[in-house]
């Protein structure tokens, strides 16, 4: 008889652990990035706006950057974009989960960019030209983003440096912050943020596999132990409790991947100077929706002493 119970077990776990090992798989290991220029974008949020988010990225088209490269903590060679310009201060841009910097920072590179500003357009770790098999929703990303701020103080030597994330990039550089930075670093620039990596996680399970989270994630949690990634220690909400730069915080009241709730959290538990803009716009199309507003208030926010 016992065998017969065994078999039953066994011809349920089997599908449970391949499915949960496929759900690990989509959400963290890496993929490929499509520029959305490539993209039927009538089929994406970026619907409304072709016309601007192809413009704005042709800019870059004629502008060659240098292509730069640090190490991970974890051995990586990880690569970014490097936009050299006049003027003595660098923004430091991170794009967010499965994008790539000019699917992010078309319009508001192409703003600052012509305002002087010299880009170091990041890549995150297991995307596009950068090492890396997982991403890990902040948890090594943080403090990739250290070593970032690192090899610009040590190759670039820029006056001032400011930090511009959106999505996980904004939930990455305001993790960062609780691990302090450089006293040249002047201001982040946060858009759409998740308040815990664990959020996000939960939300990708729901939104690419459509797994009920409390029974996949037994497993899953597994899994990211077995990869050495720790999504329950980052929470963006504590980490703004111990930075004292100035930030500010963008989120549109429509985002359907990251509710605003999150982004709000963020805001209130933040100790720093500090800015709140909402908008109506869907996840990270605040510069698309209200692109006066919003270039304007990062730009005047750069300027400010």
């Amino acid at each position: 008889m016992w065998w017969i119970i065994l078999i039953v077990v066994v011809a349920i776990l089997i599908p449970y652990f391949i499915s949960c090992t496929i759900a690990f798989n989509k959400i963290f290991k890496r993929g490929k990035e499509i520029p959305l220029v490539s993209l039927d974008l009538s089929k994406t949020q970026y619907k409304d706006y072709e016309k601007e988010l192809r413009e704005y990225t042709a800019f870059f088209d004629n502008i060659t950057p240098e292509i730069v490269n640090i190490k991970s903590n974890d051995g990586l060679n990880l690569k970014g974009y490097y936009y050299k310009n006049k003027l003595d201060t660098l923004i430091i841009c991170f794009h967010g989960y499965r994008a790539i910097p000019l699917n992010n920072f078309p319009v508001m590179g192409k703003k600052l960019y012509e305002k002087g500003y010299s880009l170091l357009m990041i890549v995150e770790r297991a995307h596009s030209i950068s090492d890396g098999k997982y991403i890990t929703f902040g948890d090594m990303e943080k403090y990739d983003c250290i070593n970032w701020i690192n090899y610009a103080n040590e190759v670039i030597k820029p006056d001032k440096i400011y930090l511009y994330g959106l999505s996980m990039g904004a939930a990455t550089i305001l993790l960062a912050s609780a691990l302090g930075f450089s006293d040249n670093v002047k201001g982040l620039i946060a858009d759409s943020s998740f308040d815990e990596s664990y959020h996000a996680v939960v939300s990708g399970l729901r939104r690419t596999v459509g797994f009920t989270p409390h029974i996949s994630l037994i497993f899953i949690r597994l899994l990211m132990k077995i990869h050495k990634i720790n999504v329950k220690r980052n929470k963006v909400y504590e980490a703004v409790t111990k930075n004292k730069i100035k930030t500010l915080f963008i989120h549109g009241k429509n985002d359907n991947l990251v509710p605003i709730a999150e982004g709000k959290k963020n805001y209130d538990n933040a100790i720093c100077k500090k800015e709140w803009i909402e908008t109506e716009a869907q996840h990270v199309l605040s510069i698309y929706t209200d692109m006066d507003l919003i270039s304007n208030k990062i730009i005047n926010f750069i300027e400010e002493e």
